[in-house]
């Protein structure tokens, strides 16, 4: 009988998770990972990788610092928040209305390992910028070849 070995980067679950990602690319309004405030996924976010961390841009215009809650769980991030209504809000005879109010939660998929005792978080006219720094097992490695 031949054993086989799998490699110490071998995932079982990285084919799921890709499919994860892709469907969470388009916003579905029945799933579970975005919150539709005025017809969109709230709140934007825009995720860029580089070979020492992984960078997400969420947009966030009006929003308090203490009105947001960042999260980190293994390989998921979480944006969860208030959009505080207007005052006498009810009183109020709405024209056109495409900015909502309420409670928020957009859930993250990061596509490597991060080192969560090393994220930063900042807001900055309406932006919030998350920088999670990665493991070093997932940072390219240049190997000197010799000859």
């Amino acid at each position: 009988m031949a054993i086989f070995r799998w490699g110490a980067n071998f995932d079982p679950f990285a084919g799921l998770r890709h499919l994860q990602r892709e469907l969470e690319r388009f916003a579905w309004p029945w799933g579970a990972q975005t919150r539709r405030i005025g017809g969109g996924a709230f709140p934007s976010v825009n995720v860029y990788e580089s070979g020492q961390e992984v960078l997400i841009q969420c947009e966030v215009p009006g929003i308090e610092r203490k009105d947001l809650d960042v999260t980190i769980t293994g390989e998921t991030l979480s944006v969860k928040g208030v959009k505080q209504p207007l005052p006498d809000e009810e009183n109020l005879h709405f024209i056109r209305r495409e900015r909502g109010s309420g409670e928020f939660v957009r859930t993250i998929i990061l596509p490597d390992a991060v080192d969560a005792e090393k994220i930063e978080a900042k807001l900055a006219d309406g932006i919030m910028t998350i920088r999670l720094p990665k493991k070093a097992a997932a940072k390219p490695k240049q190997i000197e070849i010799e000859g």
